[in-house]
């Protein structure tokens, strides 16, 4: 098996776009494989980047409940382990693509007395922050590689406003997250001249919006139920002019309270794209992949495990998670662990 050629990489909110910077030299049978598979890929295809703006499974457990007023750090440690036959980067198709990613996830919450519209108000800043190793097959003329980018850096940042509202058992979220295209982006680009192959980059070059209801029913007996509707919308690639279409995601979780403390259940989430990619740059992929449609979908399930306690008068909440996707098409599809620790003063 031949050894892998080393570059640089760079994902984003727990999945990866397109290209970082920096330039990579590479064999020329590398290249001119690269030009071969963005011409004719293997038969699974993806949509740009194989991923949206929004971290699928964001919302497990207790999402419907906005905190008690105050202020909240807290910071999402996750580590990524997907894959797909086909992804598109930057305008380039990368057959048999791999990332293994660490996707930290920096969030400060302020949460207001209010009231507001009869709700508790808050907002949240989120800042990622990527670590990731991307690889993808080339081979031509009998000959083959592993390319491998690996990269570190600022993905997109996230604004979320929401109001709160508390009936008794049951508890409700509103909440809208804005996607500003803060991090990283360059359009991937090969150039068999001077030998520089340069791909994958932080953000996705592109302003999204995310709103989404969310419900949390906690009796008496500790069973809870928990659920989140969303909706994310987000302007045109105007480098790649390719216009991602709408992407509704339902996530749901299903818990018991041992204690007021403790808790374990089951959370997933369903996702799909309503309609097509349009632009210049989802027609080019399509007559690419030889496909009719590239509309996306993707299922995942798993364990999840909270704890919450306090020191003084610091709240701490820490959580674990496993998730397992599967079905997935025209995306990313693997296998996600995530540790949450979470403190309120």
């Amino acid at each position: 098996m031949a050894e892998p050629v080393r570059g640089r990489a760079a994902v984003q909110g727990g999945a990866f776009d397109s290209a970082g910077e920096g330039r990579r030299r590479v064999p020329l049978f590398t290249l001119l494989a690269l030009l071969l598979v963005s011409v004719h890929p293997s038969p699974s295809k993806a949509t740009e980047g194989g991923t949206g703006h929004y971290l699928l499974g964001t919302r497990d457990i207790l999402s419907g409940i906005v905190p008690p007023p105050g202020r909240y750090l807290s910071a999402d440690v996750v580590l990524a382990d997907t894959g797909i036959d086909a992804l598109a980067i930057g305008g380039v198709i990368l057959a048999s693509a791999e990332l293994d990613a660490v996707l930290t996830r920096l969030n400060y919450t302020r949460s207001f007395a209010g009231p507001l519209l009869g709700g508790r108000p808050a907002i949240t800043i989120t800042q990622p922050i990527v670590t990731g190793t991307l690889a993808f097959n080339a081979a031509v003329a009998g000959f083959s590689a592993r390319v491998e980018d690996d990269e570190t850096g600022l993905g997109d940042t996230v604004l979320t406003v929401g109001l709160g509202w508390d009936r008794g058992p049951t508890h409700f979220a509103a909440q809208t997250s804005f996607f500003f295209p803060t991090g990283l982006y360059q359009a991937a680009r090969v150039n068999t001249a001077n030998g520089e192959v340069e791909a994958l980059s932080f953000g996705k070059n592109r302003y999204g919006i995310t709103p989404a209801l969310s419900v949390t029913y906690l009796p008496a007996t500790g069973l809870e139920l928990s659920g989140a509707l969303g909706l994310s919308v987000s302007t045109r690639n105007r480098k790649t002019d390719y216009q991602t279409t709408a992407e509704l995601h339902f996530e749901g979780a299903v818990a018991q309270h041992l204690s007021r403390q403790l808790r374990i259940g089951l959370a997933g989430y369903g996702y799909t794209q309503l309609g097509e990619d349009s632009g210049r740059g989802a027609d080019q992929l399509r007559a690419a992949l030889g496909t009719r449609s590239l509309k996306a979908r993707v299922f995942g399930i798993g364990p999840v495990v909270g704890y919450s306690t306090k020191i003084g008068d610091v709240s701490l909440t820490l959580k674990g998670k496993y998730t397992h996707e599967f079905q997935a098409k025209r995306r990313l599809e693997g296998d996600f662990a995530q540790i949450s620790i979470a403190v309120g003063f």
